[in-house]
């Protein structure tokens, strides 16, 4: 990604360049042949540029051309200019920042995988305000096309959830897949906000002992419970 918004960058420079070169040429040859300063050359450029026209008939062909070449690479500058702010995210970090910055009373999620993105979608079903953390590219891609605030980065990190405004926050989901991460999530969120409500995901039901130490609000194993809804499911005992 830095590649491309270097090459793209020093493509818009080169562009701006050219401009510049084109209308110094053309500011040259007019002080040169009537015999003034570039200074006066370069005023009367810019005059036949915007008015096109007073240049007699090969002057005004001249002038046109010149203005086609200038507006033709403006107009890749600007394509360019674009195209690198779309692919820099660089519109779209400031607005996250903004975002970020004046949310609270919010939930944040932490893993977009399977179960963290079901969970994502039930609280936005619910109009909660929430922040998703992960640290894959293709998941993040995936999650901002669906409409949600993402942060790239490691939920494990302080930093990370500070960015989230942990200390804002009413509750925390952990929805990493191995435990030990998720445990030491849960330890990490109760540290940095003592109030906040934390809900876990735990894959192996044995650890849940380790959950309930670690400070963790709720603890919720799918997989087990999606296996006793099966079961009630089938026998008819649940509808």
């Amino acid at each position: 990604m830095k590649e491309t918004a270097h090459k793209m960058f020093k493509e818009v420079i080169v562009a701006f360049i050219i401009v510049i070169i084109l209308i110094f040429i053309a500011s040259l040859s007019i002080s040169l042949y009537s015999g003034t300063n570039i200074i006066k050359g370069f005023e009367v450029t810019l005059f036949r540029i915007i008015t096109i026209g007073g240049g007699g008939t090969i002057g005004n062909i001249i002038y046109v051309t010149l203005i086609f070449l200038i507006l033709g690479i403006i107009y890749c500058i600007f394509d360019r200019f674009v195209t690198l702010i779309t692919e820099t995210h660089i519109i779209g970090g400031f607005l996250m920042a903004l975002k970020l910055s004046s949310i609270k009373n919010h939930y944040i999620v932490c893993g977009a995988g399977r179960v963290g993105i079901h969970v994502a979608e039930k609280l936005k079903e619910m109009r909660e305000k929430l922040v998703l953390i992960d640290n894959n590219p293709e998941i993040i891609k995936h999650v901002r096309k669906r409409g949600f605030l993402v942060i790239n980065g490691d939920c494990l990190k302080e930093d990370v959830l500070k960015k989230a405004q942990i200390k804002k926050a009413k509750g925390l989901i952990a929805c990493m897949g191995k435990d030990d991460a998720n445990v030491f999530l849960v330890l990490t969120a109760k540290d940095l906000n003592p109030r906040i409500k934390v809900a876990t995901r735990v894959n192996t039901i044995d650890a849940k002992g380790e959950f309930k130490k670690a400070g963790a609000d709720i603890i919720v194993a799918p997989e087990v419970s999606g296996g006793y809804e099966l079961a009630e499911r089938i026998t008819g005992t649940k509808k």
